[in-house]
């Protein structure tokens, strides 16, 4: 026997209750509840995938509760229901839907069709052609029945002093056909590289995007944003539209994007994929972006909704009318990570109150473009970074990067110091003009062995000055193995190589690659890196060394003039990081002149002496190992030194020979 839906009667419509918002399945009933400012005739369309058949079921007086209208139905499980509301004429799909139908294809290619729009189109010879019908999508809410074996699944709750971030976009991660996994561009992808993910050293990994948002149909009034407005791609699809890659727009926040799971089931997927990070111990942060015209109300549940139902450890947040105090006062959201410009925290702690957990942190540009001048060898920089490499508040965390979604990859910051957007279609004029960038001598590719060189050297520097501060290291997908752009420091609009991770091997990468998971390796060894708050320059526990001391060519000096481009960085290892986590004393010396400078070496107790682990002045930055022992330390230009204090068995007087060096 068919089952079909007929009418309001067949389908045992009750009063429902108005909250939550949308459809909700609630014992053997579901529930439909919705926001109608209208005096028209309004309810829901229920459609039975299965069998073709819909229904409309009006919603009557008794069934609103202020603006919200509400009904219920009984459930037949025989059923595959999608739904939307109506408003008089007017068809409208559910913000609060929890699955997105209609949108599968990524471009919306694969959305259901309906007949009714006309327009002129031209014929093959250019020239115009009759009337003719288009297709116009339309989505459809559905209601996800499947329940998920989480498999006793919780957030993770890694503290920012021990995190590592790793940001993506979850289609060019993988989508690449060098990428080596079998579902290209989808959270299935993500789990195929989850080992890779994990030898790296990655403890958290932040998406962009990956909720329902609108790759083509956008319109520019939702996009407020510091980049352009208007998405391009090299190729229009089918239709001749255009694609927002990034998906930084209004959006079906409740739902996540189909066009990513490549099994069909958008919402299980995304499930098995958070689930396997965790099992990895690695945390997943989403990013939200939310226009100016969403309610405080709705942002709030949406990211209660998104806690509770995916088990994400955190949220980026992004867009002007954030609620930050509510969201950062909800105590649901204690243990969830909240990310953004900036907190009031003085709203939202008492004056002396330090939280058991830092869930908030501040993701500012500061970081960014100071380190971005010091790299290049810019002036008057010393002050801003020896706040930038120890400042770490006690109730907040603090995320330091040199590269960020928006600007250029680690490779092109090194390689060029002009955007070159021409690709996006607006005559180079989106994207940020200042960039702070150096191509070390030439814009763009280059052959020459010295500028290679002297690039590769730049990365690594970069790298060890976001892995090294204190704070919260965040970096791009990509800048460990020297993925570029083009110069394209803009590509919202770039569904493409240009936007995707290059997942090619080649000398540079593999090299950088190595590079990157060794200082993360150091970083998660050493715990004076991952400090739980503020370093302080005093002796506090009279071991004889402050906790933190800055050096010049003078020990317990540093050299602030203007010119000066160079600083010896000391952590006393006695301190550790606040959590009985004792380490060795690390000396860091960072020489961003272009000549060689000597650094004094602070003196160690008896028996011990300084050990030089880390060069990048050299390819193999990990591969030196010598002795200091006269008290000093010179760096190549533009390059970072560490050193660790350990014990020297074998009384060396002099420094070793194994380099060549003194």
């Amino acid at each position: 026997m068919r089952h079909k839906i007929e009418d309001r009667n067949s389908l045992d419509v009750k009063k429902g209750i108005p909250y939550p918002l949308g459809a909700t399945i609630i014992e053997d009933r579901i529930n439909f509840a919705a926001v109608m400012h209208t005096r028209n005739e309004c309810g829901v369309i229920l459609y039975d995938s299965k069998s073709g058949n819909s229904c409309k079921i009006p919603f009557r007086k008794e069934d609103r509760s202020g603006n919200i209208c509400c009904l219920s139905i009984v459930r037949n499980r025989k059923l595959s229901y999608e739904y939307n509301f109506y408003d008089g004429d007017e068809i409208i799909t559910d913000t609060y839907a929890k699955r997105i139908i209609g949108n599968e294809r990524w471009g919306g290619a694969g959305a259901k069709r309906e007949e009714g729009r006309h327009e002129e189109e031209p014929r093959e010879d250019g020239r115009p052609a009759g009337k003719q019908t288009v297709s116009k999508p339309q989505l459809r809410a559905g209601i996800p029945e499947h329940e998920f074996d989480w498999q006793g699944d919780a957030p993770l709750r890694i503290p920012y002093e021990d995190s590592v971030f790793y940001c993506t976009h979850v289609r060019g991660f993988t989508k690449s056909p060098n990428s080596g996994v079998k579902k290209k561009g989808t959270f299935a992808g993500v789990i195929e590289k989850i080992p890779y993910l994990k030898e790296l050293g990655v403890r958290n990994i932040e998406f962009m995007p990956l909720y329902e948002f609108p790759e083509t149909g956008w319109q520019e009034k939702d996009v407020t944003m510091q980049y352009a407005a208007k998405h391009y791609m090299d190729k229009p699809d089918e239709e001749g539209t255009r694609i927002n890659y990034w998906g930084y727009c209004d959006a079906y926040y409740f739902s996540p994007k189909a066009s990513y799971a490549a099994s069909g089931d958008c919402v299980n997927e995304l499930k098995r994929m958070i689930r396997e990070l965790h099992k990895n111990g690695i945390e997943v942060i989403c990013q939200f972006y939310f226009p100016d015209s969403c309610k405080q109300g709705y942002i709030l549940e949406v990211i209660k909704y998104w806690v509770l139902e995916y088990h994400i450890d955190g949220i980026h947040l992004m867009g002007n009318g954030i609620p930050v105090t509510l969201l950062a006062t909800e105590p649901l959201l204690s243990n969830t990570k909240l990310i953004y410009y900036g907190f009031p925290y003085e709203q939202i702690y008492e004056r002396n109150e330090i939280p058991e957990y830092r869930n908030l942190a501040a993701a500012t540009d500061a970081f960014m473009m100071d380190a971005r001048r010091f790299l290049k060898s810019d002036g008057s920089l010393l002050q801003a970074m020896m706040w930038h490499f120890v400042t770490n508040p006690a109730k907040n965390g603090v995320l330091h990067y040199v590269t960020n979604y928006y600007g250029f990859t680690l490779h092109d910051l090194v390689s060029y110091e002009y955007k070159h957007n021409e690709a996006n279609g607006e005559d180079n004029r989106d994207g940020s003009n200042d960039n702070q960038s150096w191509n070390c001598g030439v814009e763009g590719v280059s052959r020459k062995p010295s500028i290679i060189k002297l690039r590769m050297r730049q990365m690594r520097n970069a790298m060890a000055m976001v892995v090294l501060s204190q704070g919260t290291p965040f970096f791009m997908a990509g800048d460990e193995d020297c993925n570029t752009q083009k110069g394209n420091n803009n590509p919202y609009c770039q569904d493409n190589a240009v936007g995707w991770k290059d997942w090619s091997h080649g000398v540079m990468a593999d090299r950088q690659r190595d590079f990157v998971q060794k200082l993360l390796a150091f970083r998660a060894k050493h715990s004076v890196f991952r400090k739980k708050g503020e370093c302080t320059s005093v002796d506090r526990l009279s071991c004889g060394y402050p906790e933190i001391s800055f050096h010049s060519d003078e020990a317990y000096r540093i050299r602030p003039e203007n010119y000066s481009r160079r600083m010896g960085l000391m952590y006393a290892g006695t301190y550790g990081n606040q959590k009985d986590e004792k380490d060795e004393d690390i000396y860091v010396a960072y020489n961003m002149h272009w000549t060689e400078h000597r650094f004094a070496l602070p003196k160690l107790k008896n028996g011990y002496a300084w050990r030089l682990v880390m060069d990048t002045a050299f390819d193999e930055s990990f591969s030196v190992d010598e002795w200091k022992t006269d008290g000093y330390t010179t760096a190549q230009g533009r390059s970072i030194q560490v050193l660790v204090g350990m014990k020297n068995e074998q009384g060396k007087e002099e420094a070793s020979t194994k380099t060549g060096r003194g």
